[in-house]
């Protein structure tokens, strides 16, 4: 079994931020709308409003995207880059990839308010399915490779369970205000609690320690 890394299939978007006149201007649009959509939704934003944020004109933005749906299409291809990089790019331990992977979520896609997914789910089902394939495929891999760690003397289906549980409460307002953490202190407190009371950690680490080795040799 191989820990080193966690291959994943390509990227299922393209960009097209290159074939913009002013690329960067097209890559700051797309930063501001995913802003102002992660807190309101998509359905909220009109592209007069988002003009109006980005001082440019409305002609402006619409010679860039004809529409809401290029933008969402990039905001895509945004997320998919954040895990879809380079196999070295990733950590050298099973450990430290899945680490990477809570950190892209809780930084980014925890953040997006419910009105967010809903008109994503309702108004672009072909983006919220690469989106969620995605999803799904990192945690097909999590529960493969590390299932084979966690202690035997609890239930495996329970643990996987408790996890979901655990990281989507950790990441909500009314759970980290409440105990005075921001919401990145708390989804990482939940990730460690997790890893030591679910994975046999000295296992798992002797594991990386030896695969380790033999690169080295």
């Amino acid at each position: 079994m191989n820990n080193k890394v966690i291959p994943l299939p390509g990227p299922a978007l393209e960009s097209h931020l290159h074939e913009k006149t002013d690329p960067a201007l097209a890559q700051e649009m797309v930063k501001v709308f995913a802003l102002r959509a992660s807190e309101v939704g998509i359905r909220s934003i009109s592209m007069a409003e988002l003009a109006k944020t980005l001082r440019i004109s409305t002609k402006t933005l619409y010679k860039t995207f004809l529409n809401k749906g290029e933008l969402v299409h990039e905001m895509v291809v945004r997320w998919e880059k954040r895990i879809h990089k380079p196999i070295e790019s990733y950590g050298m331990t099973l450990e430290e990839t899945l680490l990477y992977w809570v950190k892209v979520w809780v930084e980014n896609d925890a953040r997006f308010s419910t009105a967010f997914w809903t008109d994503l789910k309702s108004d672009y089902p072909l983006l919220y399915k690469v989106y969620v394939d995605s999803l799904y495929n990192r945690m097909s891999v999590m529960k493969q490779r590390l299932t084979p760690f966690l202690k035997d003397n609890i239930n495996h289906d329970f643990a996987w369970s408790s996890y979901f549980i655990l990281m989507a409460a950790s990441s909500q307002p009314k759970t980290f205000e409440k105990i005075g953490m921001t919401r990145e202190q708390c989804v990482y407190e939940a990730f460690n609690f997790w890893m030591n009371g679910a994975v046999d950690m000295e296992r798992l680490r002797e594991v990386q320690e030896e695969q380790a080795n033999k690169l080295v040799v």
